[in-house]
């Protein structure tokens, strides 16, 4: 497989976009220091290997970026970037049941902070079951393979 610097001298000087993909990076891979394309040491493999592996959590997988930390302490239900099993939903189902009862307690208590904290997990646990199905649906899809042309006879 070729550096991509052939598709770089045979494109026409239009700028960036006329390069299609394999241009762009090929540019992009001659501005950037020869010392960033090396192989990775065995540590660096297992600490982003193991970035993945840490990534599975109890309702499905925790999307945020590599080496970045978890900004909502492990609150996992409250997170924008949890990506829902779908064959979690019922755990979800169980939980908002849980957070209710939680929240009259909390009413008959006065707990007002209590309160507002769990008004907005069920918010946010409501937020993540319809993706969590949409996603279930598009999983059960059954896949055509890609189509190709006919030779004529």
């Amino acid at each position: 497989m070729g550096s991509g610097d052939e598709l770089v001298e045979q494109a026409p000087d239009h700028g960036v976009s006329s390069l299609g993909t394999a241009g762009v990076i090929a540019n992009r891979r001659r501005t950037r220091p020869e010392a960033e394309y090396r192989e990775p040491t065995a540590e660096e493999w297992d600490a982003f290997e193991g970035h993945f592996d840490s990534r599975k959590v109890e309702f499905g997988l925790c999307g945020r970026p590599y080496g970045s930390p978890c900004n909502h302490e492990h609150a996992c239900i409250r997170c924008p970037v949890l990506q829902v099993n779908p064959e979690m939903i019922k755990r979800l189902e169980e939980i908002e049941q849980d957070l209710l009862d939680r929240r009259e307690r909390a009413e008959q208590e006065g707990w007002k902070g209590e309160i507002e904290g769990i008004d907005l997990t069920l918010q946010l646990l409501r937020q993540e079951r319809p993706d969590a199905t949409r996603f279930a649906r598009r999983a059960n899809r059954v896949p055509l393979g890609m189509p190709s042309v006919r030779p004529t006879t």
